[in-house]
């Protein structure tokens, strides 16, 4: 791989701006520009999970981003070739095609914020590469969260009868909480309670993710919430999904769960 020359990379920052209009040839100067940068003598350790598995290029991080940085002032002035060249983007096969159309995604200002869900929710109708969704549910959210859309689409995505429409929402929700003030957590307990009383196998990961968040966050009020759904089930499933999130609580709240969980294992006779 070339060292990276910044005046080179800005230079070649500025031929996709060239062909912003044109998303066929900013594709292909893409890729030009990400062959260039690939370290081909790279090989991860691969005991460890990849970002991605997508097909993808051995990138130094810092190339990706300044591309994003590169194109948020055509992003934001040239909103309809933005949103043609987002379609493009995240057809091609490749992560780093998807990450950027999430990136442009998230340069449209919040007028825009209609089309982006839009596009977003066509997208996420899809099975996706986990690292592809979360970018876009990171990058992509911004015009929606300046103009106050968001939430209310997470709501909608834990409402449908799609459990991949719920297990996209769970994801968005603990994404989002990272970055909730802790004074607009009203109602999230509400929200996530259904989940918790049915069990899905195939939402636990992303639930656990908000679990691990709130745990985080407010670890007594989440307790007392995970107490509070606890005393209302007789299934034995929401003691082994509570035992399970005793990681994420401080040892006095973790303890405390314990001790509820267990004296619900007694009361139902289970162990």
């Amino acid at each position: 791989m070339p060292a990276i020359d910044l005046t080179r990379l800005q230079k070649q920052i500025g031929e996709l701006v060239s062909a912003f209009s044109e998303p066929a040839a900013f594709l292909k100067t893409l890729h030009e520009i990400l062959g260039f940068y690939e370290r081909r003598a790279y090989r991860p350790n691969r005991e460890l999970m990849p970002k991605t598995f997508m097909r993808s290029y051995n990138l130094p991080a810092q190339v990706l981003t300044l591309i994003e940085i590169g194109l948020k002032q055509p992003a934001n002035l040239y909103q309809e070739e933005t949103l043609r060249l987002a379609q493009a983007l995240w057809q091609d096969p490749y992560y780093e095609a998807r990450a950027l159309a999430a990136g442009i995604l998230g340069h449209l200002p919040a007028e825009l914020s209609g089309e982006t869900l839009a596009l977003i929710e066509e997208w996420i109708s899809a099975p996706l590469d986990r690292a592809a969704l979360q970018t876009l549910l990171e990058k992509g959210s911004l015009p929606a969260r300046l103009a106050g859309a968001w939430f209310p689409f997470v709501e909608k995505l834990l409402s449908s009868p799609s459990t991949r429409a719920q297990s996209v929402g769970l994801l968005a929700l603990a994404k989002d909480l990272e970055q909730r003030p802790l004074t607009k957590y009203t109602g999230i307990f509400s929200l996530i309670r259904p989940f918790l009383q049915t069990g899905e196998e195939s939402l636990e990961l992303n639930l656990s993710l908000v679990v691990k968040t709130l745990a985080q966050r407010t670890p007594n009020e989440t307790a007392y919430f995970l107490k509070q759904v606890l005393a209302d089930s007789s299934d034995s499933g929401i003691e082994r999904r509570i035992r399970g999130y005793l990681e994420f609580f401080p040892p006095d709240a973790a303890a405390g769960l314990l001790k509820s969980v267990k004296n619900h294992a007694s009361v139902y006779k289970t162990k």
